[in-house]
This record gives structure tokens, C-alpha cells and sequence, in this order.
């Protein structure tokens, strides 16, 4: 642990993209690991008490934060504020949107494994992550803690990338587009007050295009299902992009449809 902290424990630097952005107007906090649950909360916590070594960096929208390779810069990431998203690239070019990252997850995991990085990580908007040099989380494996809530995090992630082949096998895209809403509602979404008691709002801009990313289709597939989800009351969108999900009727509607095929 002392060869850990007798390098510099926060530093800042920022990252400027092609499309830049304004930057958050002050420091961001991790976040709070009382709040955050999971492995990222423990990162969390284990930066606060200065037990583990980080760097604060500051992304315009736009901007990558890793990119895919076979020389990753072995570094986990821990999102303090704004949105990132996680992509990969087919052969063709061909973009798959992996997974939409919220404030307090965990980004670049993967590394601690070693080999190749498959995927690659972007800024949605101006971000602020806290970077962590594996060699550094690796000399704190002997602590079962540390070591439990990484296999529970990589189990939870190969879970939901088994769900998602498994949506892509067996489901049609329109029941993939309904579960993907379900899923982004839950992790992305507020309640509001004022509306129906399951209805949720999207702040995040997610668009067509990255909606089609993630669910394997078309952009104009993707606008036609919503369309429906619409006429039933399931969603609302505007000006191309979702901002708000009632759960309870997107999911009476996608049962509905598998009870009609």
C-alpha cells in the first residue's frame, strides 16, 4: 500500500475534442460511496480515503476516453459527471453501442484482465472521470472486499452481455428497442412528479442512431417502433430522441405483442 501512495494522489487535466463543450463549472467529486452501490461505489470510497491513487480528467462531448486495441493504456475509469457510452466497431465499420455509462460507474474494467481492449469509450457530454492505474487496484486484490465486489461487477456484466445476446437471438427488434428503453428508464431515468406514477424522464440526449447501435437495426426501424410505442402512451419523443419511458405500459405492450405472435 505504501509504494501506492507515494506517488501523487489527484492530479486534474483536460481533454478538448473536436466538438467541444463547456466544462463542468467546478471540480467534480466522485461520488459518494455511500450512494453508489457496487464496485464502482467501493472505487468510489477508496479514492475519497486517498487509498488509491487517481487522476481527475475532463472530457469535451465528442472527445474519446480510450480508444480499442491491442495496447491498452491499462487504466480503469470511474465516471464522475455526465454520460459516456462504450462502442465497438465490426469489420465492416459497422458501429455496435455497447452500453450508455451514467455518474458512478465503472468504465475500462476490462484492463485489469489484461489483453486486448475490444471496446472504446466516449464522451456524450462534458464528462469528468477519475483514472486509476491497474498496476495500482491490483495490489489491493488481497483485500477480499476489493476482490468480491470486482468478480460480483465483472459477473454483472457478462450477465447483461448474455441477456443481450440472448435478446438478439431470440426477440425481434421491436421487443429489443422495448427492452433497451426499459433498461436505459431504470439506469438513466427521474421520476416526475406531476406524471403518471411509473413515468420516468431521459435528460440524456440518445438518439436514433445510437438507439439503432444498440439494438441491431435500422434508424428508420427505429423510428417507426417508436411511433407505436407512442400511440399506446409508452413513450414520448422529440425532435428524434426519447425523454420519457412509462415502464408499466412499454412492458403491457411488449407482452401483448409476444402473446399475439
Amino acid at each position: 500500500m505504501e509504494d501506492a501512495l507515494s506517488e501523487p494522489l489527484s492530479t486534474t487535466m483536460t481533454v478538448r475534442g473536436i466538438r467541444p463543450g463547456p466544462a463542468p463549472s467546478r471540480p467534480a467529486p466522485a461520488p459518494n460511496a455511500s450512494v453508489v452501490s457496487g464496485f464502482g461505489g467501493q472505487l468510489a470510497g477508496l479514492i475519497a480515503d486517498r487509498t488509491v491513487p487517481s487522476t481527475q480528467v475532463r472530457f469535451d462531448a465528442g472527445t474519446s476516453i480510450y480508444g480499442g486495441g491491442p495496447h491498452p493504456d491499462e487504466s480503469v475509469y470511474l465516471l464522475t459527471a455526465g454520460r459516456a457510452k462504450t462502442v465497438m466497431y465490426s469489420r465492416s465499420g459497422r458501429r455496435c453501442l455497447l452500453r450508455i455509462h451514467s455518474p458512478g460507474e465503472v468504465l475500462g474494467e476490462l484492463a485489469i484482465l489484461g489483453g486486448e481492449r475490444t471496446e472504446t469509450a466516449i464522451a456524450m457530454s462534458p464528462s469528468v472521470v477519475q483514472r486509476v492505474a491497474v498496476s495500482h487496484l491490483l495490489r489491493l486484490m488481497g483485500s477480499p472486499a476489493v476482490h468480491r465486489h470486482l468478480i460480483r461487477h465483472l459477473g454483472e456484466r457478462l450477465a447483461e452481455q448474455q441477456r443481450a445476446i440472448s435478446h438478439l437471438v431470440g426477440d425481434d427488434s421491436e421487443h429489443r428497442l422495448g427492452v433497451t428503453l426499459l433498461d436505459l428508464a431504470e439506469r438513466l431515468g427521474k421520476p416526475e412528479r406531476d406524471a403518471e406514477h411509473d413515468a420516468v424522464r431521459i435528460a440524456q440526449r440518445i438518439t436514433q442512431e445510437e438507439l439503432a447501435g444498440m439494438v441491431g437495426t435500422t434508424r428508420s426501424r427505429i423510428g417507426f417502433f417508436l411511433r407505436r410505442f407512442q400511440e399506446c402512451g409508452a413513450v414520448e419523443f422529440s425532435r428524434g430522441h426519447v425523454i420519457r419511458v412509462r415502464s408499466q405500459r412499454l412492458g403491457d405492450y411488449l407482452e401483448s405483442r409476444l402473446d399475439a405472435c
